[in-house]
This record gives structure tokens, sequence and C-alpha cells, in this order.
């Protein structure tokens, strides 16, 4: 997108975002990927609470409603669905953030749905930290699943940053350019 087409909207999430990295010493990118994955983290507390708490959702099983089929059993299935769900909404909103804003200045290769279905698989390592997370720290050690949330965000971080940069949107290093005339 060329600066004289960018929104004002777009200018001031930019420029924030500049202005923060500047401050930091930090790369944009980096801010606006942080920027990105708290905006996704908001969204994915607010879809949870919609579908564990809230009574909007009353089709679902009770809180505390074991599942036991087999191989796969689960004390509170409430939890397991808000915490999945919230999951992959959150990670449909940060790939379009990421694809429009975070990422847009860098290469993109092949069709959109096929670099959301490779975003969205490379994406399953962070999801499955924080939803390990959210159950077992809430589970087992009884801390609150909003708490356990944080903490699977924050483990899962290091991971779609690297995941992010290098494949899903790599930065292609550029060749010596000619000193620019006049």
């Amino acid at each position: 997108m060329q600066p004289e087409l960018a929104t004002e909207a777009e200018q001031g999430l930019m420029g924030a975002a500049r202005e923060i990295a500047r401050r930091l010493h930090l790369p944009t990118t980096l801010i606006k990927f942080l920027m990105v994955g708290g905006c996704g983290f908001l969204l994915y507390q607010a879809v949870f609470y919609l579908l564990y708490d809230s009574p909007l959702f009353g089709f679902l099983p009770d809180k505390d409603t074991r599942v036991d089929l087999g191989l796969f059993t689960h004390p509170d299935i409430r939890l397991l669905v808000g915490s999945v769900v919230g999951v992959e909404i959150a990670i449909i909103f940060q790939f379009n953030a990421h694809e429009r804003w975070t990422f847009r200045h860098r290469p993109r290769d092949g069709w959109i749905l096929l670099r959301f279905l490779k975003f969205n698989g490379s994406a399953a390592v962070s999801p499955i930290i924080m939803v390990l997370t959210v159950n077992i720290a809430t589970l087992v050690f009884g801390l609150s699943p909003y708490i356990s949330s944080g903490i699977g965000v924050l483990l899962g971080f290091a991971w779609n940053w690297s995941w992010n940069t290098m494949i899903i949107w790599p930065q292609h290093r550029r060749e010596s350019a000619p000193a620019a005339e006049g």
C-alpha cells in the first residue's frame, strides 16, 4: 500500500508503532507483531469468557462436565471448548492483521488461502501450548483460567515470532543496490 493511499487510521497505527519502536530501540515490525498479538489475546479472552462464563451459550455443557470417550478424557469439556474456539478465532484475526499490516511490506508467496492454511498449521504449536497451559494450570495448579491463558501466551510468543518472521513472512535480504544518483 502506498503511503499516500493509507487511511488516517492506518497512519495512526503505523505512526504509533513507529514511535514506540523508536523510543524502545526495537524494530517496528516487532512492535506491530506485539500489538497484533495483544489484540489477539484480548479477542481470545473475550471469546473464552463468552463460551466459558457467559450465559449466552447455555446450550454448552455445564462447567466441570466430564467427558470420557475412551482414549480421550477431559474433566471440564466447557473449558476445553472455550479455550480451543477462542484460540482459533484469535488465529484468524491475527493472520489478517499480520497479512494486511505487520508484514505487508514483505513478499507474499502463493494464494492467501494457502498462506492462511500454512499460518494456521504453523500456529498450531502456540495454541497447543496455550490450551495445555490453560487446562493444566487451571485444573492441576488451581490458577484462574484467565491467568493461565496469560502464561500460555507468554510461552507461545517466542515460537510465534520465530515462525512468522522466518517461515510465513520471511524478510528477503536486499541485494546491494547501486548508490542513488543525483
